[in-house]
């Protein structure tokens, strides 16, 4: 196993570990000249003050010089501000000064025997009127001015949440994390939705780079695939500068990797924990492979030797005949039918991280690594009832259910996830160079097994009094891995400042042997009497079929910029700033579905009369003429590639008027340009006669080039109080699969996924915010925002078909207010400092949309006089306007905390309005996910002299059902004569869950009961 694992590792990543090596050399010819001073952290008699010195726009400052007042001992900040020295235990005043800056002491310094005291200071330029000023102020106060400089001080409107408060939470990943961020919802834990727009309109970035979607049906990053052990914080921006590296709608959600430390380290952890509904019960699945613990497959889920379509349905002339090629390719297939049951285990996770600081001889030098590895495995079982699709029963027959299900089961998931990370660094007073490297992989297998009645059977057979009529069978072994390589530099040329970078992004992701059966009972009696059943007319995946799914992509990222101070200092400062960010990338994708298919009426009727199930039959003797054949249809086979190249090029300046006013402003210009073998055009083309030729509309065409401005205004009112506006324009580019008529079977909504002839999305932003930083840990701001976008793209279902296309609509508009406090309670009674001890917080946001959508299309002759042939697809566009496709109209976090020397105990609640789910071309049909609840509680305690940390997390704690229904009883047509105006809410209705209300999906997921141990030394 072991040998198979690293093997895997070898061949797959050989590259990039030559790539590693290379880049090695980098930092180790830049300090060639420098020593390593003798002076090691690892000396437990001494202490170490560390940090990062910036200015009040959030820069760092490099050469500044921190030093014990009245004493020798100190440092000077590195190229990024950041610095460490040793010093003996004690509590002293340290200062800090830099030229053209007020210098600053902090007074009540603590310093302990092997410990860290991290110092984050914020310097202000001082004024040309005055020879000197030195500002004084206390550690405490020191220490917060750096917790919420980035927030204070950032160029743009952000919010986020740091390591520091994700571990005070049961979250396992970023996913988890998000939905605690201002603004933020999300789908499954995994996808994001910021400011109530859906996850396509929001990007990721790792370490400063963009990532690619790592779905195949829709564009996306899945945030679980980040275990939150090796991360240091996230931050999501939601007004555009003119320097970031890719443009949004909603946000852009920045996830940082922890950084070179301050001292030597070696910490680890271990943990375990129970689902109330999973552990120790029975556990349905597919056989395992003797890798799946490690995330790899060990050829387990094997289809075939080689997938093609079968001979008989590319034969000419052969009416669907099969052949003998065809018998032998299915007999290639192995048998994984078979169903296994294990016990749930409970969930495992483990983690380590080490890492070494040394200071060179060169004061300001050091160089210093990380590497830290996480693993988590979880088995969990959920509960579902369905009444979608083939468990939706007719109006008459639902008052025999009631609120009952009609379709009910689990799902069972397997699961194991494991990243890690190396970053090294090397950083001087005037450069600094950092190479970080990140891989994260998970290995998800859920299987889903379901009982219900089929809603094509008669009515007699639809009734809780007799025993379900089907059971379906769903599995889907998913293997998704992102390895991420990136050098960046920053240097002080004289007065330039360059910062440069290039990265490599791969996401790769398979699944193997997604399994689909539907078994049928037709006496209709309790107990285990289902058999599996084969139909030569079948034009879906059911009742028996296998697929498998496999995307490569890979991105590069590059950019460089250099930035100059025209005006130093005063109130009239700037800094001027040009550069270009750029990608190019490449992606190939393969979906392939093998039907389970009699290979005539004569073969169909004598299989089923068997009553068998496939697992007991399936064998060399099953295949062959008047048998079974795994039929792969051509159109079963979806593939396509593609490249696109993304160019920007952008000039700004970061401006103060007045010695209160920042304004930061400019321009970009971006080239754009996607490549797609098979794109939309040329695949309605093939499916005209060659007398039809579809022409594109000007306006479904992409225009390489776009101007964007964007500016963003900071007013500090006092000290504390910022007031900021901004507006931006953005434009959001489509991916590959949505240019693509290629269909991929999608397990969550149970349909094919289809792309469509579609273009680039403009975005209008506006923003406000005002924002009070009181004290210590405390933020108190409020907002308001407006978006206007010209062709949104949305996915709609299409009519009563298991297909959803993407559309354009015409355009949309989103606003709405968002809120946070975050608040110690210390103000109340001065006299009690216990109450110092809790913080209590929360933040609020309040969405709207409204959207003017189309539907359907028909074909507008170009010239029916002169050009007979051209044809254009125009849209048909909507008579009513509707919410957003993925909004949420209301989102709440709030929370308790209690932080002691020994104890603590924080207390999270999470509120998600409705969730637009599911959009059709019916307003009726549409589906929301209806108002969910979490609560989690974590108690902790440091132990070992504050060395070590237990967790105790509450997950889930009242373990709600969420479920999602559609408003067919909220609805009326406009025209009642008639469905051609579409529909409107009836009086006294709306979007939110009525009684009457049809609810098509529940599930229940359980409490989670984790402990986890960590200590560093």
């Amino acid at each position: 196993m072991l040998n198979f694992y690293l093997s895997k590792l070898r061949f797959s990543y050989a590259k990039q570990a030559m790539l590693i090596v290379a880049v090695l050399c980098i930092p180790a010819m830049t300090i060639a000249n420098d020593t390593i001073n003798t002076v090691s952290f690892a000396k437990r008699a001494v202490g170490v003050i560390a940090g990062k010195v910036i200015d009040e726009k959030g820069e760092s400052i490099p050469g500044a010089t921190i030093r014990i007042a009245g004493q020798t001992t100190g440092a000077q900040s590195s190229m990024d501000g950041s610095f460490s020295f040793n010093v003996q235990p004690g509590t002293y005043t340290v200062e800090v000064s830099y030229i053209s800056y007020q210098t600053k002491r902090i007074t009540e310094v603590v310093v302990k025997s092997g410990e860290v005291t991290n110092l984050t200071i914020s310097l202000k330029p001082q004024s040309s009127d005055l020879k000197e000023v030195v500002i004084t102020s206390t550690y405490n106060k020191a220490s917060s001015e750096g917790l919420y400089t980035r927030q204070k001080n950032a160029a743009s409107i952000t919010n986020g949440i740091s390591a520091e408060q994700i571990a005070k939470t049961p979250d396992a990943n970023v996913g988890q994390s998000l939905k605690r961020i201002s603004g933020i919802s999300t789908f499954d834990n995994k996808y994001v939705i910021v400011r109530g727009i859906s996850e396509r309109y929001n990007v990721a970035t790792l370490d400063g780079t963009p990532q690619p979607s790592t779905d195949f049906t829709r564009r996306n990053f899945s945030f679980d695939l980040i275990p939150s052990e090796i991360i240091e914080g996230i931050t999501v921006v939601k007004t555009i500068t003119p320097d970031l590296p890719v443009g949004f709608a909603g946000g852009l959600v920045q996830v940082t990797t922890r950084d070179i430390p301050t001292r030597n380290f070696i910490s680890f952890g271990m943990g375990t924990g129970i689902n109330d509904q999973s552990t120790g019960r029975n556990f349905l699945s597919g056989k395992r492979g003797k890798n799946d613990y490690f995330g790899f497959d060990d050829g387990t889920r094997k289809m075939a030797g080689y997938l093609k379509a079968t001979e008989g349905h590319n034969a000419p002339g052969r009416d669907g005949g099969y052949t003998e090629g065809d018998y032998e390719f299915s007999k290639q297939f192995t048998n994984n039918w078979n169903l296994y049951k294990y016990k749930a285990l409970p969930n495992q996770n483990y983690s380590l991280a080490f890492g070494q600081s040394l200071n060179l001889k060169t004061p300001g030098n050091r160089i210093g690594y990380i590497v830290a590895l996480n693993y988590r495995n979880s088995q969990t079982i959920t509960h579902v009832e369905n009444r979608r699709d083939l468990f939706s029963v007719n109006e008459k027959l639902l008052p025999l259910f009631g609120e009952g299900p009609i379709g009910t089961g689990r799902v069972y998931n397997f699961n194991t996830t494991y990243g890690g990370i190396i970053n090294l660094g090397y950083r001087s007073q005037k450069n600094q160079i950092s190479l970080r490297n990140s891989y994260s992989r998970i290995f998800n297998n859920p299987l889903t097994d379901v009982f219900g009645y089929d809603n094509n059977l008669s009515d007699e057979m639809i009734s809780p009094s007799v025993a379900p009529s089907t059971e379906r069978i769903i599995t889907e072994p998913d293997f998704l891995g992102l390895l991420q390589n990136k050098l960046q530099g920053e240097h002080q040329l004289s007065t330039v400042k360059l910062v440069w970078d290039v990265s490599r992004t791969n996401v790769s992701r398979q699944r193997k042997d997604m399994l689909r059966r539907q078994l049928d009972n037709s006496n209709q009696a309790f107990g285990n009497y289902f058999y599996d059943v084969v139909s030569d007319q079948a034009t879906t995946v059911f009742p028996l079929s296998r697929q498998a799914f496999t995307l490569d992509q890979t991105d590069y990222n590059y950019s460089v910029s250099g930035s100059k101070a025209l005006i130093k200092e005063g109130p009239f400062a700037n800094t001027f700033k040009m550069g270009y960010v750029g990608f190019s990338k490449k992606q190939s994708n393969t979906f392939v579905t093998a039907y389970l298919r009699p290979t005539g009426a004569v073969a169909s009727t004598t299989f089923n009369a068997t009553k068998s199930q496939i697992e007991d039959v399936h064998d060399a003797d099953l295949f062959g003429e008047n048998r079974l054949v795994y039929d792969v249809n051509p159109f079963g086979i979806n593939e396509y590639s593609g490249k696109s190249s993304f160019h920007a090029g952008y000039a700004m300046i970061d401006q103060k008027l007045w010695g209160k006013l920042r304004a930061i402003g400019g321009l970009r210009v971006e080239y754009f340009k996607l490549f797609l073998i098979g794109d939309a055009i040329t695949s309605i083309n093939g499916l005209f006669s060659p007398e039809t030729n579809i022409i594109p509309q000007e306006k479904d065409i992409d225009k390489a080039y776009r101007v964007l401005p964007s500016a963003n205004f900071t007013y500090a009112l006092t000290d504390e109080i910022n007031l900021r506006t901004a507006y931006s324009q953005s434009m959001v580019r489509p991916e590959f699969n949505e240019r693509s008529l290629t269909t991929n079977f999608n397990s969550d909504l149970l349909a094919d996924i289809s792309g469509n002839i579609i273009v680039s999305t403009k975005v209008d932003s506006y923003d406000f915010r005002a924002e009070w930083f009181p004290g210590a840990g405390e933020v108190v701001s409020a907002g308001a925002f407006y978006k206007y976008m010209d062709r949104p793209l949305e996915l709609v279902k299409q009519s009563a078909q298991a297909l959803y296309a993407y559309n354009n609509s015409e355009w949309a508009k989103s606003y709405g207010i968002e809120a946070e406090v975050r608040k110690n309670l210390g103000f109340i009674n001065e006299d009690l400092p216990l109450l110092k001890r809790f913080v209590v917080f929360s933040n609020a946001t309040v969405l709207r949309s409204e959207v003017l959508g189309v539907y359907g299309t028909s074909l507008v002759p170009v010239d029916a006089v002169n050009r007979p042939n051209d044809y254009f697809l125009q849209n048909k566009i909507s008579k009513q306007t509707r919410p957003l496709y993925g909004q949420t109209p209301f989102l709440v976090n709030g929370g308790l905390e209690y932080n002691g020397d020994i104890f603590g105990i924080n207390i999270v609640h999470n509120h998600t309005g409705r969730k637009f789910y599911i959009l059709t071309d019916d307003l009726s049909l549409n589906e929301y996910e209806a108002p969910y609840d979490q609560t989690d509680v974590q108690l902790n305690a440091n132990i070992f002299n504050k060395k070590g940390k237990i967790r105790l997390n509450l997950g889930n704690l009242f373990n709600n059902t969420n479920f999602f229904y559609n408003g067919q009883a909220s609805y009326e047509n406009i025209d009642p004569n008639g469905p051609e105006l579409g529909k409107k809410l009836k009086p006294g209705f709306s979007d939110g869950y009525e009684k009457e209300d049809f609810v098509t999906f529940k599930r229940r997921m359980g409490r989670n009961v984790t402990v986890s141990l960590n200590y560093s030394f």
